[in-house]
């Protein structure tokens, strides 16, 4: 900056010896007087007036150097001041720079804080989850051990029930080869008691005919009694000899069933179940019954009230409800939906009991359960007497 003074000062100086020059050269161009004439000094003067041209063609030079350095200096202010402004642009856009990026900061500050509590929230929840899992893991592991050992107790008493199952399935087949046989006689006896029944009556009948030729009319008719009785005594004979028969053939088809695996007890259907407990204010929905006291083929569920059938077949199903106090109380038995019969007890005294039975035919799936209709409250014990059944036929 202080070159720069500098120099324009130098400028400044030489301007005002330009300025001054001139001045004093329109002053005797205007007053006429011409500049003395020197006297020639000979090589001195000579070297004078080349000094004197020299120093004008400088100072011409140094006045037009000055004059652009002039410009140069309005131009540089010009900029100098072009560039305040956008020094002062600049500062106002990064002052509000500044202003977003601090509050951006902060709110960066506020979502890390966030973000940090929400980190520990997930770690506790992790912990948690951990500790859940560990136990879970625990709980599985002791229901796996316990199904292992329910699976080997299972296994036990299937291999326990098919010995015994074996060992009373021979024990039937032996009672029905002996039962089989002793029919088989009876049957040979009967066979041959009807072979000589007919002999007997020819004979007897030629007996007595020859009686009722040389007898009166009494011994005829005492006669025709025997006779009547005879044959009263063929047709029971004939008749058990059918039942025979009958037995016979029951025993050779059960015989055979048993040899040939086709009877199968565990194929049988049925339940009984029973609530242990009374609800005075009892009066929607179904009614459920939580005590199982038979279930075989685990059609029944004690959580839902609801027999699902597990095959095709026909089916028999009888309620018993028992009004609590001196209510009245109707209740449906329900087949998909659909109300069948319906048990109603009279409240004209305490606990009284209605019932009813139904006979249904039920495809694989097909739904059962008891449903309130009317009233409200019905009453049980710990043996109990509000109770629901039903088995295939």
């Amino acid at each position: 900056m202080v070159p720069l003074l500098t120099a324009f000062c130098v400028s400044a100086c030489l301007i005002n010896l330009t300025i001054a020059e001139s001045e004093a050269s329109n002053t005797t161009e205007n007053t006429g007087v011409e500049e003395p004439q020197l006297p020639q000094l000979g090589t001195d003067s000579v070297v004078l007036r080349q000094l004197l041209n020299q120093e004008t063609l400088i100072r011409m030079s140094l006045t037009k150097n000055v004059h652009a350095m002039m410009k140069d200096m309005v131009s540089f202010k010009k900029t100098a001041l072009s560039l305040q402004s956008e020094m002062s642009t600049v500062k106002q856009t990064v002052g509000d720079e500044k202003i977003k990026m601090e509050k951006e900061i902060e709110a960066l500050k506020d979502e890390i804080q966030q973000l940090k509590e929400r980190n520990e929230v997930l770690e506790d929840r992790l912990s948690a989850q951990n500790l859940t899992d560990f136990r879970l893991r625990a709980e599985l592991e002791k229901n796996l051990e316990d199904r292992k050992r329910l699976e080997k107790d299972l296994r036990v008493g299937q291999e326990n029930f098919e010995r015994n199952t074996s060992e009373i399935l021979s024990d039937i087949k032996i009672q029905i080869r002996v039962l089989s046989m002793s029919l088989m006689e009876l049957n040979k006896h009967a066979q041959e008691i009807d072979k000589t029944v007919p002999e007997l009556i020819e004979n007897k009948y030629h007996v007595v005919s020859e009686m009722i030729a040389n007898v009166s009319t009494s011994l005829l008719e005492e006669t025709n009694r025997s006779l009547g009785n005879i044959r009263s005594d063929l047709s029971e004979t004939q008749l058990d000899q059918l039942k025979l028969s009958a037995a016979v053939l029951s025993l050779e088809w059960f015989r055979n069933n048993i040899s040939s695996g086709g009877f199968d007890v565990s194929e049988r259907i049925g339940f009984t179940v029973g609530t242990t407990s009374g609800n005075r204010y009892w009066g929607s929905g179904k009614l459920v019954f939580s005590s199982v006291i038979f279930n075989q083929g685990q059609g029944y569920d004690a959580s839902s009230g609801i027999f699902t059938s597990p095959t095709d077949g026909t089916y028999v199903f009888y309620v018993t409800i028992t009004a609590y106090s001196s209510n009245t109380i109707n209740v449906d038995i329900v087949h998909d939906k659909v109300s069948k019969v319906r048990a109603h007890a009279y409240g004209s005294t305490s606990h009284q009991t209605g019932t009813n039975m139904a006979v249904l035919t039920l495809s694989r799936g097909d739904k059962v359960w008891v449903q309130y209709a009317s009233g409200g409250g019905y009453y049980s014990e710990s043996v109990p007497v509000t109770t629901f059944s039903g088995f295939m036929i």
